[in-house]
This record gives C-alpha cells, structure tokens and sequence, in this order.
C-alpha cells in the first residue's frame, strides 16, 4: 500500500488528465471521420476542432516526459518498437477483419509495419523521436530545426512514404517544446487567469469552421490534398500557431490532482491502441444493431458515449495486466538473461 501512495504520489495527475482527455477525443476523431460527408457538416467542424491540438498535445507530453535523453534512447526498442510491431500486427488482422465486416477504409488502410496507415503511425514517431532526441537537442536551436524539418517534409512526391513516416517530422517541433518545457514553465502556465485558456479554446472554433479541412493535415504531403507548396507551408505555420496556443491553455485549464480520469491517461499506450482497433469499425457495426446514427443529434450523443466508454473499458488494470504478461513472454523469447 505504501508503494501504491508513493507511485501516486511522484506521478504527474495533471499529464494523466491530460492524456485521458486526448484520448477520449482521439476515438471521437475516429469515429466521426465516417460522418463527413460535405465540407460544411458540423461532423467535419467537430473533427477538425479536434484536430488541432490533440496530437500535438500527444507529442508535447511525449516530449515533456523525455528529458533523459540517453535513457529514453536506451529503452526505446523495448518500450516503443516491439510494443508497435506486435500492435500493429494486431491491428492489421482486427482491421482486415472489420473491413471485411463493414467495408470502411478499405482504399486507405494497407497492411505494413514499415509504412503504417494506422493511427499506430505515433509510436513509430515516438521510437524515432527517443532515439535521436539526444543528437537532435545538441544542434544550436533544436526548436528551428524540427520547424524547418516539418514545414519541409510535406514537399515530397512520395505519398505512402509520408503517411507512414511524414508525421515524426510534421509533429517533431510539439515533441521539442515538450522536451523543453521545464516544471517552472508549466506551474508559470497554470498561474494565468483561466479566462486567457477559455477564450483560446474559445477562438479555436474559428480555424476548424473558416480554413480548409487540409490545413492542418499532418499525414499527407501537400500536394496530395489539394495545396501547393507555398500555400502547404503558410497553413502549416498556421496550424502550428493555433495548436501551440491551445497546448497552453489545456495544461492552464486541466485539474491537476488526480481524478477519475487519471486511470485512462496511466493506461495510455492501453487505451491508444484499443481505441484505434475500435473507432470507428466497432461504432459502425453498433450503427447496423443499434438506431443510434437515425439523425445528427443523436449520431453525436451515440459517439460521444461510445468515446468515453472505449476510453474507460481500455484503461481497465485486467487489460493491463494481459498487456504486461505478454510482453513479459515476448521480452523473455528476446532478451538474454
């Protein structure tokens, strides 16, 4: 028991919080992304809403949780890499499964561990990012150069190679700060008066209702959605912009002590990847069972129940605990004693 006090005592609630809500809105995101059916639904201003922060959020706490270079490289096979291969197999056989069952992203998803176009892609940022944030924190201005990498990345021809890889460097500049950011800047944050985190959340309305929906795209090259090269970087630094003030005003707004959310955010490798297994096949074959998608409103009460309710289900310590065994088994077949 003494053990369990200290363990909560040293975690950091606030970043739990944190993770847990962006978790929740990652399989919103995902399961609204069926629903966009034109460019002015309130299901493509809703996601969009959540894309403008909430995988930048991702790779700040990414970052943030990333000071020790040499041991995050040290560990980053083990904890990153051969966690990813053996979800995204997972992945693959459940997606091709689902695909099969309610014939959703069957011109999208290609089965690869190199080139993945699930939302698995993260940890393969997260590997790369722990790998060579050691050298990359040595140059002068790291934070220069993942904005230069990322406003860049996106001129490339290669569509595919950008799907799989083109977000460790699009999302590289939110894993800087993070890793920059120190205990002092955060409490500094929090201090401001909570109106300045509500008015920015507030205005964030604003891009994800006037700029077009592939301006904040992370995944695909410029070209491939419709932008060109100058008009790409314009939004880009846009976009990084917006999801950089809305950082700020998510660690000003969120509780800092632990809550009922804080077990999602501990699980949330857990619950990222159930989410991504689930959202949006499972809802969509509850939609052929269940009237939920009869009309817009209570499409969106339907989502925003089943977001929580993955969120919670995955963050469960029996699924944990599976999670733990078998990769013990799977450490123990690789690992010399």
């Amino acid at each position: 028991m003494e053990d369990k006090m200290a363990e909560i005592k040293t975690r950091n609630c606030l970043f739990d919080n944190i993770k847990a809500v962006m978790l929740v809105l990652v399989v919103a995101g995902h399961t609204l992304d069926p629903f966009i059916t034109n460019q002015d639904s309130l299901f493509r201003y809703i996601m969009q809403y959540i894309y403008l922060f909430h995988m930048p959020m991702f790779a700040f706490v990414t970052g943030y949780f990333s000071k020790n270079a040499d041991a995050v490289r040290e560990k980053a096979v083990k904890s990153v890499l051969i966690p990813y291969i053996l979800l995204q197999c997972a992945y693959i056989v459940t997606a091709e499964v689902f695909i099969f069952i309610v014939s959703y992203n069957v011109n999208v998803f290609k089965p690869s561990l190199l080139l993945p176009t699930s939302p698995l892609y993260y940890l393969l940022c997260v590997f790369f990012w722990k790998v060579f944030w050691k050298d990359i924190n040595k140059l002068r201005y790291p934070e220069i150069f993942a904005v230069i990498s990322g406003l860049f990345i996106s001129l490339i021809q290669n569509r595919e190679f950008h799907i799989g890889i083109g977000a460790t460097f699009s999302l590289m500049i939110f894993f800087v700060l993070g890793a920059k950011c120190t205990e002092q800047h955060v409490q500094r944050i929090r201090q401001l008066p909570k109106y300045i985190g509500v008015i920015i959340m507030g205005l964030g309305i604003i891009p994800a209702i006037v700029l077009p929906y592939s301006f904040r795209n992370v995944r695909f090259t410029y070209e491939s959605v419709g932008l060109s090269n100058l008009a790409g970087i314009g939004y880009r630094i846009l976009f990084y912009f917006i999801a950089t003030c809305m950082i700020i005003a998510i660690i000003n707004l969120m509780p800092q002590g632990k809550s009922k959310l804080s077990q999602i955010g501990e699980n949330s490798i857990i619950v990222y990847v159930g989410s991504s297994i689930c959202a949006p096949s499972l809802y969509l074959v509850l939609a052929k069972v269940l009237p939920v998608t009869a009309n817009m409103w209570t499409n969106l009460l339907g989502i925003a129940i089943f977001s929580v309710f993955v969120a919670w289900f995955f963050s469960k310590m029996w699924i944990k605990k599976i999670y733990d065994w078998v990769l013990s088994k799977i450490y123990f077949c690789l690992y010399k004693v």
